[in-house]
């Protein structure tokens, strides 16, 4: 029971990266160089305390090397379009889909790519979150109909890229061919630092437009903040990723990562939860719950 004690504790930091993020948010506004400092800045913490998990020592693997990559630019992607989701819509909107992908995709690959076992009630519980997320969609009332399409684009990619981050990270996990889940957290953080760090990098040298300092003491001790969280978060939900099976690792996480995402998100952004956001948490949870049967 550890390893599910270990999950639950990894959903409440996970829906707590809300409060940092929002508060980074409020320094230094919602540009994208903004969020590329952002992400430079706690994966420096990221492959900082993976690093020190390790004792300070490292190998090199190929295998380990690749898929931290791809994980990475996945990564960065569901970040930069996750911030961009949340400067044009509701919170609660945007961690519904982000939860449903990192569960929906995710139990795919562990039925096809894993080979785990099929049942009925997973099938109906998909569909059931899947409706979950038609909801919002039925009843957004936002004026601004560009922008509204914008924000539902950007919550696909976000369903697509945190499905996808998990499912690499269980693939390299499970496979037993690259290093430890220390070692390839350390490479993740540490390539997603490199990226944006880069990508920041040249953005400034064509874009000197910013209202306001992206480098103010606060912005980047939120940011710090959210990195301590994320990765201390991250260690805990695949220290033991190869022994709790893909179609229920994720429906787990993302269940708790959903409920306390909410409350927290709400509490962070200010706002009561409408009766429509009570209902689609009820419907995504119950279709949550038909994964454990």
């Amino acid at each position: 029971m550890l390893e599910y004690s270990l999950i639950i504790i990894s959903t409440v930091l996970f829906g707590s990266q809300f409060i940092a993020l929002n508060a980074y948010q409020d320094k230094n506004g919602k540009s994208i160089k903004s969020i590329l400092l952002f992400c430079s800045l706690f994966s420096l913490v990221g492959a900082f305390i993976f690093l020190a998990l390790t004792g300070f020592r490292v190998s090199f693997s190929n295998y380990t090397l690749l898929n931290a990559f791809i994980a990475s630019i996945i990564q960065l992607v569901l970040q930069i379009v996750g911030i961009k989701a949340l400067s044009l819509g509701r919170v609660e909107i945007y961690t519904l889909f982000n939860v449903a992908g990192g569960m929906s995709v995710a139990y795919i690959f562990g039925v096809t790519y894993f080979h785990e076992e099929l049942k009925i009630a997973h099938i109906f519980g998909l569909v059931i979150v899947l409706i979950a997320l038609i909801i919002p969609v039925i009843f957004d009332k936002k004026v601004n109909q560009k922008s509204k399409i914008i924000f539902w684009i950007l919550c696909l990619l976000v369903f697509l890229s945190n499905g996808f981050f998990g499912s690499v990270n269980k693939i390299h996990i499970v496979s037993g061919m690259g290093l430890s889940i220390k070692e390839y957290m350390f490479y993740m953080y540490l390539f997603l630092f490199m990226t944006s760090s880069l990508s920041f990098g040249i953005l400034s040298i064509f874009k000197r437009d910013e209202s306001k300092s992206l480098f103010n003491v606060q912005g980047i001790m939120f940011a710090i903040i959210y990195g301590l969280v994320n990765s201390v978060g991250m260690f805990l939900q695949y220290s033991y990723a190869d022994k709790i099976p893909a179609s229920i690792l994720f429906p787990l996480s993302n269940a708790g990562s959903l409920i306390f995402g909410l409350i927290i998100g709400c509490i962070a952004y200010k706002r009561k939860p409408t009766a429509v956001d009570i209902v689609q948490l009820v419907i995504a949870l119950v279709g949550m719950v038909l994964f454990f049967l």
